[in-house]
């Protein structure tokens, strides 16, 4: 029979004596774990912030905050969807048609009637007014007013071109109210009407036979809420099958749920990060409690002798874990949310698009990273706990923790002992403490050299030529919700062209024009989009009302020769590009199209040599190259077409071709010597017209340079704290190291070797340490810095891979200094005690 006794208090006791008994190894663990949960928590902090601000960005560019819709309804069908308990809130909408203005050419205005739920979760915030009620009322944002040239002013006659349901009409307007277009929007602009005009104007018009003819007019569309985000395309399945319906239907792509925790490439970075940190961790904790067990293991011998347990014996070690962890954890928290919410903004920067700034403060972000952190404490002090609890009373006396199972071998030399060589011996004795010591320190090794060879990499010349070819570039303004060119790009005229290239110190002035057109569907692009419409979900037929509308839009291009040097051979898919050839206007450049976007899947309707013929132009032109859809970015509107592609010509030819051209922007090429007189007159010419703007090489060079600096920051930052990491494991080796063999030192001592001799022998002993880290950084550090580093920088737009091992160089000459710093300190203070005094305190 076993009797329980109930001396939890006295366990508890004998743990917290033992922390106040060993204060220095108390703080170096609770350092260990602050550090730990620090990291960890600003990592959830930054992946849940930026996702926040992801969410934001997205739900605006998708066009609502709503979860999902059920689209091409009857009213019936929407009332009894509606009704579903789970949906908590929704919006209506009814599809009209699209507006048909010739000031649209090139953008895709739709009109809806919408209530006004369905407008507050679009982001509809009106400058003035509000929903329309009257049959001959409407709403239109300021953008799409200023293309039409309506004044913003309520009661503005508004003449619309409509397009609905295959037929023209033409129905003069009274703004009802208008709004600011969000730049976050997406491109296609939208025009409200009232449920007054649909029910006058779109009576006639059946939603079922519109549905079937795929025109979709005077169809509802339900946009629905529930109650959380979290599978939200199962609720939408479990609506439909409840209710007995087969509607088609849409997820908001915006939300995490189906964004960016869904993709598993978007949270390796942030996985990454917390597993080192948790290795990093880990090996220190780990190490810390391991030597304090080998130290203090003759006391728990002792324990046991007076009727301790095992499990007694292994929860003082677990409680003296826990005391420290929930010390050290308001702390981590606390720092770790602040350089969390520091570092947001700096991360939202890496991001191509702006994005909402959005702060998360979820009670996940504490409870993952007390969870991770708790675990990484658990997992590293359980071994040693368990090392404890196994050895007995007997076995603890004797006890060292090496392995002496091993047959012993019997060195002989006529020479006698070399201090190198018993300074290799011991260092190699202690495997286990010198593997955590070298993984630590490797790692920090490593991780810095990564992060320094990426931001090495980065390219300054290269991110220039991607946004500028020349000393200055004057383009357009781009209008709120709108992408570059597709207002029509009237704002650099011929007139201010002629007028900065007369300005003294401009050697020449590189045109782009640009204009949309449509280019009817043959052959060759049939053979392409018709395997994606036959594999395609038929509830989101992208591809088939391509081919169902007969056209693909296309972005004409006319570059100047300043522009011909950027096209690079890495932008080139297929072909050459022959700058002479080119020139002479019977040629054209074309790019790939973008198919699908998730999967990076792209085609070429046509390929080099192949001919091609567009609309108004009076001949055909033979493609020289196939680019990938990124090439000549700067010069291009910096938008795509569904399914479309640009198409790049000579200027003049371009000029020659097309009547009254846009020009999307202008870039000069200065004298050097009067660059800075150059810049100020073009800014003067420029901020006469606001619709203009201007950008210098200087202000891309700087937007890289604070680029750079944020990768910096963000970078060393965390090296260095897993260095600190690092570093702390290898003074708690050394230092304890050095204090279990007191009585070994005492005893070499006691049988000849000069204090001269041991402080050698322990510099040695370190300096074997950091060759070894040395060795390992340079050999699969160096490696792991290639696969790891050039995959980074093959994957941002501005690198070059540029290997370097001078973090490794540099780092190691350091790490000699430290390890000789600590080595004479703890000699220092082990040489305080005389031999006698150590020989007396191990018996």
């Amino acid at each position: 029979m076993i009797m329980q006794t109930h001396n939890g208090r006295a366990v508890a006791r004998l743990a917290h004596r033992s922390l106040r008994s060993n204060r220095m190894r108390s703080l170096i663990i609770v350092c260990a774990i602050v550090l730990t949960t620090l990291l960890i928590t600003s990592v959830f902090t930054m992946a849940f912030s930026i996702n926040r601000s992801m969410e934001q960005t997205q739900m605006r560019t998708a066009g609502s905050d709503f979860h999902g819709s059920f689209k091409y309804l009857t009213p019936d069908e929407a009332d009894k969807l509606a009704e579903h308990s789970s949906i908590k809130e929704y919006g209506r909408a009814v599809l009209v048609g699209w507006a048909a203005n010739e000031a649209f050419r090139g953008s895709r205005v739709e009109i809806d009637q919408v209530d006004e739920n369905s407008a507050k979760h679009s982001f509809i915030r009106f400058d003035e007014g509000g929903l329309p009620v009257g049959e001959d009322e409407i709403v239109l944002s300021t953008w799409t007013l200023d293309l039409l040239g309506v004044p913003h002013q309520l009661g503005a006659k508004v003449n619309l071109d409509m397009e609905i349901d295959g037929k023209r009409m033409s129905k003069t307007f009274r703004l009802s109210g208008y709004y600011e277009a969000d730049q976050y929007l997406a491109v296609s602009g939208m025009a409200f009407v009232s449920e007054a005009f649909v029910q006058e104007d779109l009576s006639g018009i059946d939603p079922k036979q519109t549905r079937d003819t795929g025109s979709y007019v005077n169809t509802t569309r339900l946009d629905v809420l529930f109650y959380n985000s979290y599978g939200i395309e199962d609720k939408i399945k479990k609506v439909l099958s409840d209710t007995g319906m087969n509607a088609d239907y849409g997820v908001n792509w915006a939300y995490a749920s189906v964004g960016i925790f869904e993709d598993p490439v978007n949270i390796l970075p942030f996985v990454g990060l917390i597993l080192i940190t948790m290795l990093s961790g880990y090996l220190l904790i780990y190490n810390i409690f391991h030597i304090s067990v080998v130290r203090d293991i003759k006391f728990y011998g002792l324990v046991k002798t007076i009727g301790t347990t095992p499990r007694q014996v292994r929860k003082t070690i677990t409680i003296q874990a826990n005391r420290l962890y929930l010390i050290a954890l308001p702390i981590g928290l606390l720092l770790g949310y602040g350089i969390g919410l520091w570092l947001t903004p700096m991360m939202n920067a890496f991001s191509t698009q702006q994005e909402v700034a959005s702060y998360s403060a979820s009670p996940l972000i504490f409870v993952a990273a007390a969870l991770f952190s708790y675990l990484t404490v658990r997992i590293a002090a359980s071994k040693p706990g368990r090392t404890a609890a196994r050895i007995s009373p007997i076995e603890a006396v004797r006890y060292t923790g090496l392995n002496d199972t091993g047959r012993k071998i019997t060195k002989r030399s006529t020479n006698g002992a070399k201090l190198s060589r018993m300074a290799l011996a011991n260092v190699l004795r202690h495997k286990k403490k010198l593997v955590l010591m070298l993984a630590s320190l490797s790692l920090s090794l490593i991780l810095f050299s990564i992060i320094y060879t990426v931001i090495g990499s980065l390219n300054v010349d290269k991110y220039l030529s991607t946004f500028i070819s020349g000393d200055l570039v004057v383009k357009e303004k781009p209008a709120a919700g709108e992408a570059r060119g597709a207002a029509g790009t009237t704002a650099v005229t011929e007139e201010i062209a002629k007028a900065l290239a007369a300005v003294d110190g401009v050697e020449s002035v590189d045109k782009v024009y640009f204009q949309s057109e449509k280019l009817k569907i043959d052959e060759n692009i049939k053979q392409v989009l018709e395997p994606m419409a036959e594999s395609e979900d038929p509830r989101r037929p992208f591809f088939t009302s391509i081919l169902n509308s007969g056209i693909v839009w296309l972005q004409l291009h006319g570059i100047g020769p300043g522009w011909y040097d950027v096209v690079l051979k890495d932008d080139i898919v297929s072909g050459t590009f022959d700058r002479e050839k080119f020139a002479t206007g019977d040629y054209v450049l074309i790019t790939e199209t973008l198919l699908d976007g998730n999967k990076d899947l792209y085609a070429s309707y046509y390929q080099p040599g192949d001919k091609i013929k567009l609309d108004g132009m009076d001949k055909e032109y033979k493609i020289m190259a196939v680019l990938n859809p990124d090439a000549l970015y700067a010069a291009g509107t910096q938008f795509y077409t569904s399914g479309g592609f640009k198409v790049f010509f000579p200027a003049e030819e371009f000029a020659r071709a097309i009547e009254h051209p846009g020009i999307l922007s202008a870039t000069i090429h200065a004298d050097p010597a009067k660059l800075g007189q150059v810049e100020q007159t073009v800014r003067a010419l420029v901020d006469s017209d606001p619709n203009l703007m201007m950008k210098s090489r200087e202000d891309y060079k700087q937007e890289m340079n604070g680029f750079i600096r944020v990768f910096r920051t963000i970078g060393y930052g965390l090296s260095l704290i897993i260095a600190l990491i690092g570093i702390l494991n290898y003074v708690n080796t050394v230092i304890t190291g050095i204090i279990s063999r007191r009585n070994e030192f005492a005893i070499l001592e006691s049988v000849g070797m000069t204090r001269k001799q041991l402080k050698k022998t322990l510099m040695y002993e370190g300096l074997y340490g950091i060759i070894l880290v040395g060795v390992i950084a340079g050999t699969v550090g160096l490696y792991l810095t290639y696969l790891v580093a050039k995959g980074i920088a093959d994957n941002l737009a501005f690198t070059v891979f540029n290997m370097s091992v001078w973090p490794i160089a540099t780092s190691v000459p350091l790490l000699v200094v430290i390890s000789l710093a600590v080595t004479l300190a703890a000699y220092r203070w082990l040489s305080k005690a005389t031999i006698v005094e150590r020989l007396r305190e191990a018996e």
